[in-house]
């Protein structure tokens, strides 16, 4: 299943989960990045007409950290966190 990831410098790279290879450019072999979601949504449809639709892969709605193969998440109010950035987690510690 392919997802889009947002680097640092804007743009975004498609991936092939569950290992996060980057895909790659069959032309040339080169690591694919676009200037847009759209952009690479429109790109990964002209190749796949029939497979699933390219989507952003899930972050953590607190700090905005996709979630690599190895690390753990949970859901809080429909949105996916890191355990320790849920709200119930995080509420204590300000507290303090």
């Amino acid at each position: 299943m392919p997802e889009a990831r947002r680097l640092k410098s804007g743009k975004w790279r498609l991936y092939q989960t569950p290992d996060l290879y980057p895909i790659r450019d069959p032309a040339n072999g080169t690591i694919l990045a676009f200037q847009s979601l759209t952009e690479a949504r429109q790109w990964w449809s002209d190749r796949h007409p029939q497979g699933p639709g390219l989507e952003e892969a899930i972050k953590c709605a607190r700090c905005g950290a996709y979630f690599g193969p190895g690390s753990g998440w949970t859901t809080y109010g429909g949105q996916y966190y890191h355990p320790s950035h849920t709200p119930q987690a995080v509420e204590p510690q300000r507290r303090r």
